[in-house]
């Protein structure tokens, strides 16, 4: 077993587990609690930089940054 496995007992809501295993596919409890552990992780950290983008604590053109690699 991996180092980075973790084992847990959760109770799930049915409905939403068959709704969300139809929708993406993924028919393991396991690999559809980490896909969603994954999305939630992308959707806050996208959150977070927009918030950050939104601040003006960045200062830079970006089109001038991507010309000059």
């Amino acid at each position: 077993m991996e180092d980075n496995i973790m084992k847990t007992n959760v109770d799930l809501d049915a409905v939403l587990v068959k709704k969300a295993m139809d929708l993406t596919k993924i028919y393991t409890e396991s690999a559809l609690i980490n896909r969603a552990l994954e999305e939630l992780i992308k959707s806050d950290t996208r959150k977070k930089m927009l918030k950050f983008m939104d601040s003006n604590i960045w200062e830079g053109n970006l089109q001038e940054m991507r010309t000059m690699r």
